[in-house]
Protein backbone atom coordinates (compact mmCIF):
# COMPACT_ATOMS: atom_id res chain seq x y z
CA UNK A 1 0.00 0.00 0.00
CA UNK A 2 2.80 2.53 0.49
CA UNK A 3 3.20 3.02 -3.40
CA UNK A 4 -0.70 3.29 -3.66
CA UNK A 5 -0.42 5.84 -0.39
CA UNK A 6 1.88 8.17 -2.92
CA UNK A 7 0.07 7.92 -5.90
CA UNK A 8 -3.03 8.87 -3.45
CA UNK A 9 -1.03 11.57 -1.98
CA UNK A 10 -3.77 14.89 -1.61
CA UNK A 11 -0.98 17.62 -2.61
CA UNK A 12 0.15 15.94 -5.80
CA UNK A 13 1.57 17.49 -8.82
CA UNK A 14 0.15 16.98 -11.88
CA UNK A 15 2.80 17.70 -14.33
CA UNK A 16 1.75 18.77 -18.27
CA UNK A 17 0.32 16.36 -20.90
CA UNK A 18 3.45 16.93 -23.78
CA UNK A 19 1.73 15.65 -27.29
CA UNK A 20 3.82 15.35 -30.55
CA UNK A 21 3.58 18.56 -32.37
CA UNK A 22 4.63 16.67 -35.71
CA UNK A 23 2.10 14.38 -36.59
CA UNK A 24 -1.41 15.20 -37.87
CA UNK A 25 -4.15 13.80 -36.67
CA UNK A 26 -5.37 12.21 -40.25
CA UNK A 27 -2.27 10.74 -40.52
CA UNK A 28 -4.59 7.15 -39.28
CA UNK A 29 -5.91 5.92 -41.93
CA UNK A 30 -9.38 4.22 -41.20
CA UNK A 31 -10.98 1.98 -43.96
CA UNK A 32 -15.06 3.08 -45.14
CA UNK A 33 -16.39 0.04 -42.85
CA UNK A 34 -14.69 1.38 -39.97
CA UNK A 35 -16.19 5.38 -40.56
CA UNK A 36 -19.36 3.09 -41.06
CA UNK A 37 -19.10 1.49 -37.94
CA UNK A 38 -17.81 4.72 -35.71
CA UNK A 39 -18.39 8.44 -35.11
CA UNK A 40 -15.49 10.36 -33.97
CA UNK A 41 -12.42 8.62 -34.97
CA UNK A 42 -10.67 11.99 -34.98
CA UNK A 43 -10.38 11.80 -31.54
CA UNK A 44 -9.26 8.62 -31.31
CA UNK A 45 -6.61 9.33 -33.93
CA UNK A 46 -5.50 12.54 -31.54
CA UNK A 47 -5.28 9.99 -28.45
CA UNK A 48 -3.39 7.34 -30.40
CA UNK A 49 -0.71 9.93 -32.31
CA UNK A 50 -0.13 11.32 -29.12
CA UNK A 51 2.71 10.47 -26.74
CA UNK A 52 0.38 9.95 -23.66
CA UNK A 53 -1.12 7.36 -22.49
CA UNK A 54 -4.97 7.21 -22.56
CA UNK A 55 -7.89 5.21 -20.74
CA UNK A 56 -10.89 3.77 -22.81
CA UNK A 57 -14.27 3.94 -20.94
CA UNK A 58 -16.30 2.13 -22.93
CA UNK A 59 -19.90 2.05 -22.20
CA UNK A 60 -21.40 0.70 -24.82
CA UNK A 61 -22.37 -3.66 -25.04
CA UNK A 62 -19.45 -4.34 -27.96
CA UNK A 63 -20.40 -8.45 -28.84
CA UNK A 64 -17.58 -8.14 -31.58
CA UNK A 65 -15.07 -5.90 -30.06
CA UNK A 66 -15.17 -3.59 -32.46
CA UNK A 67 -13.59 -0.68 -30.86
CA UNK A 68 -10.19 -2.52 -29.57
CA UNK A 69 -9.76 -4.19 -32.57
CA UNK A 70 -9.79 -1.19 -34.65
CA UNK A 71 -7.12 -0.23 -31.61
CA UNK A 72 -4.97 -2.28 -31.79
CA UNK A 73 -5.36 -2.69 -35.71
CA UNK A 74 -4.35 0.81 -35.94
CA UNK A 75 -0.90 -0.31 -33.41
CA UNK A 76 0.11 -2.25 -35.96
CA UNK A 77 -0.84 -0.77 -39.53
CA UNK A 78 0.69 2.66 -38.11
CA UNK A 79 3.99 1.05 -35.80
CA UNK A 80 2.44 3.22 -32.89
CA UNK A 81 4.56 2.65 -29.51
CA UNK A 82 1.32 1.64 -27.49
CA UNK A 83 0.10 -1.49 -26.24
CA UNK A 84 -3.77 -2.23 -25.53
CA UNK A 85 -4.88 -3.12 -22.03
CA UNK A 86 -8.09 -4.62 -21.80
CA UNK A 87 -9.46 -4.48 -18.31
CA UNK A 88 -12.00 -6.40 -17.48
CA UNK A 89 -13.83 -9.76 -14.83
CA UNK A 90 -12.44 -13.16 -16.18
CA UNK A 91 -15.76 -14.53 -17.82
CA UNK A 92 -15.66 -11.42 -20.06
CA UNK A 93 -12.37 -11.69 -20.95
CA UNK A 94 -12.38 -14.98 -21.46
CA UNK A 95 -14.88 -14.91 -23.90
CA UNK A 96 -13.14 -11.81 -26.05
CA UNK A 97 -10.32 -14.43 -25.99
CA UNK A 98 -12.25 -17.03 -28.25
CA UNK A 99 -13.46 -14.41 -30.55
CA UNK A 100 -10.06 -13.41 -31.31
CA UNK A 101 -9.56 -16.22 -33.41
CA UNK A 102 -6.29 -17.11 -34.80
CA UNK A 103 -6.59 -14.74 -37.57
CA UNK A 104 -5.73 -12.23 -35.06
CA UNK A 105 -2.29 -13.93 -33.87
CA UNK A 106 0.30 -11.61 -35.31
CA UNK A 107 -1.34 -8.60 -33.13
CA UNK A 108 -0.74 -10.86 -29.86
CA UNK A 109 2.32 -8.44 -28.72
CA UNK A 110 -0.42 -5.40 -29.09
CA UNK A 111 -2.37 -6.11 -26.33
CA UNK A 112 -2.59 -7.94 -23.40
CA UNK A 113 -5.67 -9.13 -20.80
CA UNK A 114 -5.56 -7.31 -16.71
CA UNK A 115 -8.51 -9.13 -14.41
CA UNK A 116 -10.49 -7.00 -12.36
CA UNK A 117 -10.86 -10.29 -10.10
CA UNK A 118 -7.11 -9.71 -9.03
CA UNK A 119 -6.34 -7.35 -6.24
CA UNK A 120 -7.65 -4.32 -6.88
CA UNK A 121 -5.17 -1.89 -5.47
CA UNK A 122 -2.03 -3.99 -7.48
CA UNK A 123 -4.38 -3.93 -10.61
CA UNK A 124 -4.75 0.11 -9.72
CA UNK A 125 -1.11 0.67 -9.60
CA UNK A 126 -0.15 -1.57 -12.54
CA UNK A 127 -2.62 0.33 -14.73
CA UNK A 128 -1.14 3.99 -13.93
CA UNK A 129 2.37 2.46 -14.34
CA UNK A 130 1.25 1.89 -17.82
CA UNK A 131 -0.34 4.39 -18.98
CA UNK A 132 2.38 6.63 -17.12
CA UNK A 133 4.59 4.48 -20.04
CA UNK A 134 2.15 5.51 -22.77
CA UNK A 135 0.25 2.87 -23.40
CA UNK A 136 -3.97 2.27 -23.53
CA UNK A 137 -5.99 0.83 -20.98
CA UNK A 138 -8.85 -0.05 -21.93
CA UNK A 139 -11.89 -0.47 -18.97
CA UNK A 140 -14.79 -2.86 -20.20
CA UNK A 141 -18.32 -2.10 -19.32
CA UNK A 142 -18.07 -4.71 -16.22
CA UNK A 143 -14.61 -2.98 -15.24
CA UNK A 144 -16.31 0.36 -14.66
CA UNK A 145 -19.09 -0.79 -12.32
CA UNK A 146 -17.65 -3.75 -10.28
CA UNK A 147 -13.54 -2.62 -10.08
CA UNK A 148 -13.31 -0.89 -6.63
CA UNK A 149 -9.98 0.15 -5.34
CA UNK A 150 -10.25 0.64 -2.01
CA UNK A 151 -9.58 4.14 -2.53
CA UNK A 152 -12.82 4.68 -3.92
CA UNK A 153 -14.59 2.22 -1.51
CA UNK A 154 -13.20 4.46 1.80
CA UNK A 155 -14.31 7.65 0.33
CA UNK A 156 -17.60 9.61 0.22
CA UNK A 157 -18.97 10.52 -2.97
CA UNK A 158 -22.23 11.88 -3.77
CA UNK A 159 -22.23 10.90 -7.32
CA UNK A 160 -20.95 6.82 -8.18
CA UNK A 161 -17.31 7.43 -8.96
CA UNK A 162 -15.54 6.03 -11.50
CA UNK A 163 -12.38 3.75 -11.42
CA UNK A 164 -11.33 5.88 -15.25
CA UNK A 165 -11.74 9.27 -13.03
CA UNK A 166 -9.60 7.66 -10.68
CA UNK A 167 -6.67 6.25 -13.43
CA UNK A 168 -6.96 9.71 -15.03
CA UNK A 169 -6.44 12.25 -11.98
CA UNK A 170 -3.57 9.53 -10.77
CA UNK A 171 -1.69 8.92 -14.02
CA UNK A 172 -2.95 12.37 -15.76
CA UNK A 173 -3.68 10.90 -18.91
CA UNK A 174 -7.10 11.63 -20.02
CA UNK A 175 -10.32 9.21 -20.83
CA UNK A 176 -11.97 8.63 -24.21
CA UNK A 177 -15.58 7.72 -23.06
CA UNK A 178 -17.34 5.38 -25.94
CA UNK A 179 -21.04 4.55 -26.01
CA UNK A 180 -23.59 4.41 -28.73
CA UNK A 181 -25.86 7.43 -28.72
CA UNK A 182 -28.30 7.06 -31.62
CA UNK A 183 -30.09 4.36 -33.14
CA UNK A 184 -27.41 3.94 -35.99
CA UNK A 185 -25.65 1.25 -33.86
CA UNK A 186 -22.20 3.02 -34.21
CA UNK A 187 -19.83 3.11 -31.93
CA UNK A 188 -19.52 6.98 -30.84
CA UNK A 189 -15.76 8.02 -29.62
CA UNK A 190 -16.83 11.48 -27.37
CA UNK A 191 -13.91 14.19 -26.76
CA UNK A 192 -11.42 13.05 -24.86
CA UNK A 193 -11.26 14.26 -21.00
CA UNK A 194 -8.57 15.46 -19.52
CA UNK A 195 -7.39 15.76 -15.97
CA UNK A 196 -6.56 19.64 -15.99
CA UNK A 197 -9.54 20.63 -16.21
CA UNK A 198 -10.33 20.18 -12.78
CA UNK A 199 -9.67 21.57 -9.45
CA UNK A 200 -9.52 20.53 -6.15
CA UNK A 201 -8.54 17.66 -4.02
CA UNK A 202 -8.35 14.30 -4.98
CA UNK A 203 -11.36 13.71 -4.70
CA UNK A 204 -13.17 16.33 -5.47
CA UNK A 205 -11.63 16.04 -8.60
CA UNK A 206 -13.06 12.49 -9.55
CA UNK A 207 -16.28 13.10 -8.63
CA UNK A 208 -15.72 16.30 -10.73
CA UNK A 209 -15.06 14.30 -14.10
CA UNK A 210 -17.40 11.27 -13.24
CA UNK A 211 -20.35 13.17 -13.11
CA UNK A 212 -18.82 14.81 -16.63
CA UNK A 213 -18.17 11.06 -17.76
CA UNK A 214 -21.89 10.12 -17.14
CA UNK A 215 -23.58 13.28 -18.53
CA UNK A 216 -21.48 13.09 -21.84
CA UNK A 217 -23.35 10.07 -22.46
CA UNK A 218 -27.14 11.45 -22.45
CA UNK A 219 -25.84 14.55 -24.88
Amino acid sequence: MGKLSFLLAEDYIKPKIYFRSTTSIDSIIYSKDNKKQFHGLDYLSQMLLSSTGFIVNAFQIDYYQLLPRLIFESIDAHQIQKKLYLVGPELSLSIIKRSFNTSYDRYFYNFQYLNIENNPDDLLNQCVDLLKEGHIVYLLPEATFHWEPSFLKENKYSTIPSCSSLLSQLANTPVLTTTILDESNKITILHPDFPSKYSGSLNDCIEKQSQTIYQSLTT
